[in-house]
Parts: C-alpha cells; sequence; structure tokens
C-alpha cells in the first residue's frame, strides 16, 4: 500500500493542486516559498494521529488568504492495496473498476470566527459522513524529520530515541529476557564491589538517623533497571570510539535518519509506511548529499518486502540532478497560483528519459527551481548571452532566467517537460538556422523546434540565419569586439582578418568573412567566448586602471545605442518573451520581469 495522490484545496497559497506520487522515493523540489512546505504539512494533518506530536496543528493563518476563510479540503488516495488492506480500510475504499479498490482518508477544516479555533471533520472514502477505522492509526506508520532539525535530541537516550525503537523492532518479545538476564547480572556483580556496598551503608545509616527505625527504608545501587524497555533506552550511538554528541550536526543527521528508516523497515505491521524529510541535504557536503539520496533510494525499494514510501522536499539542485527523473516532483509559484507537476505522469521516451537523466547534472538541474528557462546550444551562448542581455538593457539574474546548456540540438530531451498540465514556466530556445545556402529555410530541425510553439504555448523558439557566431558578427557594434577577441586567441591571422573585413563594404560580407576564418582556424567556440565575453563585461561595467588611478564607463547615449544595435533581433525577441526587456517601450525600464 502507497500514497498515489494528494489534493489540496484554500490551504495556505494554495487554491487547488493535486500532486501525483511515484512508487518509493519523491522529491519535490521548488524555490523559496513556492509551496513545498505546505504539500508535507498537509501530509502532516492527514497521515500522523491528531494525539502524534509530529502532527499538524491548524490555526488561522492556516487558511488561504482571499478566500474570507473557506473551509481547508484535504484528500490523501493510496492504492496497492494488498486484501488485507481492504479488510484494515474498508470504511475508506473507493472502488475504481476492475475490481480494484483505493483507500481514500478525506479532512475538512473550518474556521469558527467567534470562538476562533479550526474544527476538524475527517471521513473515509467517497461520500461525506463515512466514518474513519478507530483503529486507522494503529495501520499508518510516518515519521517527519523537520527542516534544521537537532539530530542530538533524537538520538539522545531516552525511551523515544530513534535508536530505542529501532531495537524495540528488532527484538522479539521472547528476546527481552537477554536483555534483562545481562542487567541482572551487572547488576548483581556491581552490588558486590566493596565501595559499592560502603556507599549503600552510608546511605542507610543516614536514613534511619533522619527518619528513623520505623519509617527508614532500605536502599539498593544499581547501574540500570533491569527491564527491557528501560536498558534500551539508556543505549546511545557510538562513532568512531566518541560519543555521537561530538560529532559534527551533518553526520549525526546521517545516524539519525539511518536509525529512522531501519525502524520503519522493520515496522512490519503496518500497511503504508513513510518518511517526511524536508530538506535532507541539511548541514551535508554535496558528496555526502549524492550518498544520503543513493541510501533513500535503496531504502524506498521494495528489497525485502518492507517498502517504505520516502518523501523529500529539498532546494538543493545535486539532490534534484541525483534523483531519479520518475521521482522529481517539480513544484513552482506564478501570480498567487501554486501548480505542481509529477514528472512519473509526463509521457515520456524511454530513449528520451535516459537522455534527460544523464544532462541533468547540478546545473541543469536549476531548471526545477527557476521561474524562466533559456536554452541554448551550447558553451558560448552560455557565456554570452548574459552581456548581451545587459547590452540590450536587461539582466538575466534579476529576471530569474536561468540559461540551460543543451549540449548541441538535444532540446528534444527538455521540450515534453514543459506544456499544458506539465512545467508551466516561460521557456525560450535560441537555436541556429543552419541555412548556409541562404535559401530562406532552416534546417528540418529547427523547422520541427519551431513547429512546437503550436502545440506548448509556454514555449518560443528563436534562430539565426546561419549560426550564433555569424549573428553576433553582422552587428556593426559587436563585430569589433569579436575581432579583439579573435586577435588574442590567433595575433597572426587576427591581423590579417582585420584587414581584410575593413575592405570590405557591408555588414553581411563582413561577417561573412569573420564566419569562414574563425571556422577555418579550428578556433575552439568556448574559448573564443570566454575572450568576448571578458571583452564584453569590461566594456559594460565600471574598469579600475591596474594603477587605481581612474575609471571609465560607457555613458547613458551609448548603452541605450548598444541596445538598439548592437543585439541580433532573435535574441532581443526571446529576451522579450522572457520578460527580460521590454522592446514595445524600449524608454520604460525593466525593473521586473513579466509572464
Amino acid at each position: 500500500m502507497r500514497l498515489h495522490k494528494l489534493h489540496i484545496r484554500n490551504f495556505r497559497k494554495i487554491e487547488e493542486l493535486c500532486v501525483i506520487f511515484p512508487k518509493g522515493l519523491a522529491v519535490i523540489v521548488g524555490e523559496n516559498n513556492a509551496g513545498k512546505t505546505s504539500i508535507i504539512d498537509a501530509l502532516r494533518l492527514m497521515l500522523f494521529s491528531s494525539r502524534d506530536f509530529e502532527a499538524l496543528r491548524l490555526n488561522e493563518d492556516d487558511f488561504r488568504r482571499g478566500s474570507e476563510n473557506a473551509p481547508i479540503e484535504i484528500s490523501c488516495t493510496f492504492c496497492d492495496l494488498s486484501d488485507t488492506d481492504e479488510v484494515h480500510f474498508l470504511e475508506c475504499l473507493v472502488d475504481i473498476g476492475n475490481g480494484t479498490f483505493h483507500a481514500r482518508l478525506n479532512a475538512r477544516a473550518e474556521f469558527n470566527s467567534i470562538t476562533r479555533r479550526v474544527n476538524v471533520k475527517m471521513w473515509g472514502g467517497e461520500t461525506e459522513g463515512g466514518s474513519l477505522p478507530s483503529n486507522l492509526y494503529d495501520y499508518l506508520s510516518s515519521i517527519y524529520l523537520q527542516p534544521l532539525r537537532d539530530p542530538e535530541s533524537g538520538l539522545r537516550p531516552g525511551r523515544h530515541s530513534q535508536v530505542s525503537r529501532l531495537i524495540d523492532c528488532l527484538t522479539p518479545d521472547d528476546k527481552h529476557c537477554d536483555f534483562e538476564t545481562i542487567a541482572k547480572t551487572a547488576n548483581d556483580q556491581i552490588r558486590e564491589l566493596d565501595q559499592i556496598k560502603s556507599a549503600k551503608a552510608d546511605i542507610d545509616a543516614q536514613l534511619a538517623s533522619i527518619a528513623g527505625a520505623e519509617l527508614a527504608q532500605k536502599t539498593e545501587l544499581i547501574f540500570s533497571d533491569p527491564s527491557f524497555h528501560r536498558i534500551i533506552a539508556g543505549l546511545q550511538p557510538e562513532i568512531d570510539g566518541l560519543p555521537f554528541a561530538l560529532n559534527g550536526l551533518g553526520y549525526n543527521n546521517l545516524v539519525f535518519t539511518a536509525a529512522t528508516l531501519g525502524t520503519l523497515r522493520r515496522s512490519e505491521n503496518y500497511s503504508f509506511r513513510s518518511i517526511i524529510v524536508e530538506e535532507p541535504e541539511a548541514h551535508l557536503h554535496p558528496h555526502l548529499q549524492v550518498l544520503l539520496l543513493r541510501h533513500l533510494v535503496n531504502a524506498a525499494e521494495d528489497t525485502e518486502g518492507n517498502p517504505i514510501q520516502v518523501l523529500v522536499s529539498t532546494h538543493s539542485p545535486i539532490l534534484a540532478s541525483q534523483a531519479p527523473i520518475d521521482s522529481v516532483i517539480s513544484v513552482h509559484e506564478s501570480c498567487g497560483k501554486v501548480t505542481g507537476v509529477s514528472l512519473c505522469s509526463i509521457e515520456y521516451d524511454n530513449m528520451l528519459k535516459k537522455k534527460l537523466q544523464r544532462f541533468l547534472d547540478a546545473t541543469r538541474a536549476e531548471l526545477f527551481f527557476a521561474r524562466r528557462i533559456l536554452m541554448v546550444e551550447g558553451i558560448a551562448e552560455t557565456l554570452i548571452l548574459p552581456l548581451l542581455a545587459r547590452m540590450a538593457g536587461g539582466n538575466l539574474k534579476d529576471a530569474s532566467v536561468t540559461i540551460l546548456n543543451a549540449d548541441g540540438i538535444n532540446f528534444n530531451a527538455f521540450i515534453p517537460l514543459f506544456g499544458r498540465g506539465r512545467l508551466g514556466l516561460l521557456a525560450a530556445i535560441l537555436t541556429d538556422g543552419d541555412d548556409a545556402d541562404r535559401t530562406g529555410s532552416p534546417s528540418a530541425a529547427t523547422t520541427g523546434l519551431k513547429e512546437k510553439e503550436a502545440e506548448i504555448p509556454n514555449l518560443r523558439v528563436e534562430f539565426g540565419e546561419i549560426t550564433f557566431e555569424h549573428e553576433l558578427a553582422r552587428s556593426a557594434v559587436l563585430l569589433p569586439f569579436m575581432l579583439q577577441a579573435f586577435r588574442i586567441l590567433r595575433p597572426t591571422l587576427g591581423a590579417t582578418l582585420d584587414t581584410r573585413i575593413s575592405q570590405l563594404g557591408t555588414n553581411e560580407a563582413k561577417a561573412d568573412a569573420f564566419l569562414d576564418e574563425f571556422l577555418r582556424s579550428k578556433t575552439s567556440k568556448g574559448e573564443f567566448a570566454q575572450e568576448l565575453a571578458g571583452i564584453l563585461d569590461d566594456s559594460l561595467q565600471i574598469q579600475q586602471h591596474a594603477t587605481g588611478r581612474f575609471s571609465w564607463i560607457f555613458s547613458k547615449t551609448e548603452a541605450e545605442k548598444l541596445s538598439v544595435d548592437g543585439v541580433p533581433q532573435y535574441i532581443r525577441d526571446a529576451l522579450e518573451f522572457l520578460g527580460v526587456i521590454n522592446l514595445s517601450n524600449p524608454d520604460e525600464p525593466e525593473s521586473a520581469a513579466k509572464g
């Protein structure tokens, strides 16, 4: 039995949201204040008994603002029920056809404006008014690990420590006596020590002196209460010969998580077991984050017939990049509306899905945390486009635009992520038309990309006629900078190219000459882009001379001239679509991105 679906309405900033959970591991990703914690808290409301200290306590602030305290409605649906599960959750069953049943838990919370209290009603199944099994939570086991948790408190000796819980799960009733026998033997041996006998006699004498012979009681000195649960409550982890309290927070987090997962795996009497972890990356360096994620993936697999559903929320692009594609749930908030997309519910060609998994390194995984995406063919565009955006009067960072390097024309691996019912953030593709013969028609690959606009309303595809470098060289403003960068890498060829281009009359002829020499010389696009980006950056920022005696900057008039004449039109069109610049009113400052 596993969690399949969570439906939320009027909870905090969520007006309505339906989240589909994959089997095993689910990684909820998104920027700050996107709604990840609201999803986690909705699960806490449903999966924990109201008597559990990890359960969510609703208050007035949990009702969505502007809804006039409309009721909060939350339901969660479980699938893959066994015959035994159907018996335990009989009042919660929903017939989905073909003899298959799901279990559904529902909750409605209403705010009483007179008493200022929140009343929560819960029921099972489809029809409101149905009851919940009185022993419902005897079959649901969930553990919640909050963000910025204190793992020491969970490892500290005590009846409810994770170590104590794990040992309790591992020890059958008929083995309790093994612990108790050892403790009794130790107590008997300690009692025979002369120091213990002397201390006991001294205490008894003092008590007799205080209370008198009639009221005084005999004392015993023991090292442990010889009952099973008292014994295991006193156990604590020791790591490399040191008490756990001397460890760093990061490693204690790992120990605490490991003990928690171990407890859940051995809790065989539960129908549903889950661990909910907010920000598992807390206090962990990148390599340990990857190792922890791998362990969570393994823990979520049904290798021993005891599956655990692992639900994680994270800000870490490292975890997002290393997580299996189908485990990712991307949450976004735009214009006050929270949306969530489960990648497991997106139809994906298997080969493309494998390609996407390989592509999602830590940098490209930022697309799950971005508000706008600009996809490009390679490193040259990645390095230069931020400068071109500034020349055009905008700023990619201020507009929350993430550049995604598709490393060639591998856009097809990312395109299925966007569209209706999928990632709703604005996405633009900048690519080459590859029309070297100037036939007026781009390549078949570019044409196919452009046609995707009709299917995906939040996608824009813009392309230059031939290549990115050729389009830049057409610009009378950019060409001198490009020649300067080329001279740095190819001094002799650069000087010759300068002379040759100075004798040409049109921008088109100059661009053709530059591209021919650039390709013939086999100059690295990445190295060239690095040099050009540095030169452009020097031309757009205040520069301090090495002696510190003077500085200079382009004037406002020159900057405005760059925005009109410097940046190729197809790039400006993409930037306008993403809300980085405003071509309709170039005099209006672009203080915030639109879309």
